[in-house]
């Protein structure tokens, strides 16, 4: 099932799309006399992946220290949640759904998602996974989400079906028209003969790896159980007078009226969007263009962080991420246009765009015969206090919790965040790895 595959559609064409899609156990709620919304039951078995399961003793003989407990509110202590509602279909999100849906206790799992699976950043990112590259606040996250990745992609075929491989990664120099005053050793084959001056190792196929992320989420969307997807627009936390989470407030295309989705627990995914949800969460935001090229040669699996200065004397810092089947390159962020209401509603400035194409020209002439298939943009997600996401419970809120502002990392340690919040929610506390820092309390301190 693609991304944009859950939507309003005729309701023959509903059938349609079942028997060509094998969807399972679809439920339909009328909107009119011709359309229906589409929520599917993902009920495909899977292996489970519980605690003895060996993917995840080698995840947690990742770690290096003993996790600490996490920091509790008292009245967030539940047990055996029936029914969790997620917001937001990116890869956070997705990745807690899939976990929660592959818990001993089998709560029913909906994810509300108003765009499409991976429509915003998870999307639109290079993929880029690293093992040891990170702070003291997210280490712990980072490696057991790197081992979580390899198993995912071993469990499900992940090298086939969303490209996961290992990756050398390597920071190269150049100066624009201007040759190297001596040879350069460990130049891949497929950049331009005599330009880097400079090239460093930043990681080996030990501790650099790649996902296609919107394929990822596709994937680990389709592997969970009993997942229920809703297509509509989470527009409010709803919350009991005792402020205990009552649901979630939907709004659907083509509907005025918008209705509750019912919840014991509620999981704000949100991405760059989690602020408008959850005002004492801030999380503030960050445009950032890429282009994916389909050039007419193979280049090998290095994924390249440049410095390259230019005629005019200013310094250009795309990052190369090749991929199986094309090329991936991203820019510099900005700020120049404000964050829309859903993700479908990003504007791409395609002079950005060809800016990167001709920044990464100057490094390869492959690369520069190589065509724009593609010409995006996403918003990235920032905490605005701390190095790291929140990800947690959320203080005053009984039994909502929050994971977002994972910044360029949300792609590398989605699957770790997925399984702590899983841990959190159906066992009372995190073990398997130590996110103390990220605590969302730290608002309130």
């Amino acid at each position: 099932m693609s991304g944009g595959a859950l939507r309003w559609v005729p309701w023959r064409s509903t059938l349609e799309f079942l028997r060509q899609n094998r969807v399972y156990d679809v439920r339909s709620h009328s909107a009119d006399s011709s359309l229906f919304l589409l929520i599917a039951n993902f009920s495909r078995p899977s292996p489970s992946l519980r605690p003895e399961n060996k993917s995840l003793k080698s995840a947690r003989s990742a770690r290096s220290a003993k996790p600490l407990p996490f920091r509790q509110y008292p009245e967030n202590l539940i047990s055996m949640p029936q029914k969790v509602v997620i917001i937001g279909g990116g890869i956070v999100g997705v990745s807690t759904a899939y976990y929660l849906s592959h818990h001993e206790s089998n709560p029913f799992v909906t994810l509300i998602e108003a765009s499409s699976i991976a429509s915003g950043a998870s999307g639109k990112a290079g993929g880029l996974l690293a093992l040891d590259w990170h702070g003291n606040d997210t280490a712990s996250l980072a490696r057991l989400s790197y081992q979580l990745h390899a198993s995912l992609a071993e469990q499900f075929n992940g090298r086939e079906r969303w490209g996961y491989r290992e990756l050398t990664t390597l920071e190269i120099s150049c100066t624009e028209g201007k040759a190297p005053s001596r040879h350069v050793a460990g130049v891949p084959d497929w950049l331009r003969e005599g330009v880097i001056s400079k090239v460093g190792n930043l990681g080996t196929t030990q501790s650099t790896a790649q996902v296609h992320p919107r394929r990822f989420c596709e994937a680990i969307v389709k592997e969970s159980k009993n997942l229920e997807v809703i297509m509509g627009h989470a527009s409010k936390v709803v919350l009991y007078d005792n402020k205990k989470v009552k649901g979630v407030e939907v709004e659907f295309d083509g509907i005025r009226e918008t209705k509750i989705i019912e919840a014991d627990v509620v999981v704000v995914a949100a991405g760059p969007w989690t602020s408008r949800l959850l005002p004492n969460i801030p999380v503030s935001t960050q445009r950032a263009h890429s282009i994916t090229i389909s050039t007419q040669t193979p280049v090998s699996p290095h994924a390249l962080f440049t410095n390259i200065k230019l005629k005019n004397g200013s310094l250009a810092t795309p990052e190369i991420y090749p991929r199986t089947d094309e090329i991936y390159a991203c820019g510099d962020v900005d700020k120049l246009a404000p964050l829309p209401k859903f993700a479908r509603d990003v504007k791409v400035d395609e002079g950005r765009c060809r800016q990167i194409m001709k920044n990464i020209s100057v490094v390869s002439e492959i690369l520069a015969y190589g065509e724009i298939t593609a010409m995006q943009a996403c918003y990235l997600p920032y905490s605005e206090i701390g190095p790291g996401p929140s990800v947690g419970w959320v203080p005053g809120m009984r039994n909502v919790a929050v994971a977002a502002g994972h910044s360029c990392w949300g792609i590398c340690n989605a699957p770790g965040t997925g399984k702590l919040l899983t841990e959190l929610i159906c066992e009372g506390r995190i073990s398997s790895a130590n996110i103390q820092s990220l605590d969302p309390g730290r608002y309130t301190r």
